[in-house]
């Protein structure tokens, strides 16, 4: 029996090349200004309470995982666009 799953050889595909934009093209330390300025008036609002409690320690994490879930998003739609054109192998 073939227990190949062309869906999750894709994903796998797919994970990997984000993995690798991750590293590369959408490195999170390089892209912190443009994510803080794509924030929400919510997120904002959080970076405001940061501030006034002066939690500079949480206000950098805070930064970084939104900066990395925003580079995440780059990377995997730039990941899934090169796997629906056949450029992943």
């Amino acid at each position: 029996m073939n227990n190949f799953d062309p869906c999750a050889d894709g994903q796998e595909l797919i994970d990997d090349r984000i993995n690798q934009l991750i590293k590369t093209d959408y490195k999170p330390a390089n892209l912190v200004n443009e994510a803080v300025s794509e924030f929400t008036v919510k997120e904002n609002q959080q970076v405001a309470d940061y501030v006034n409690e002066n939690n500079m320690t949480g206000l950098g994490n805070y930064i970084y995982l939104k900066t990395y879930d925003f580079a995440y998003a780059l990377a995997t739609q730039q990941a899934e666009r090169e796997f629906h054109n056949g450029d992943l192998e």
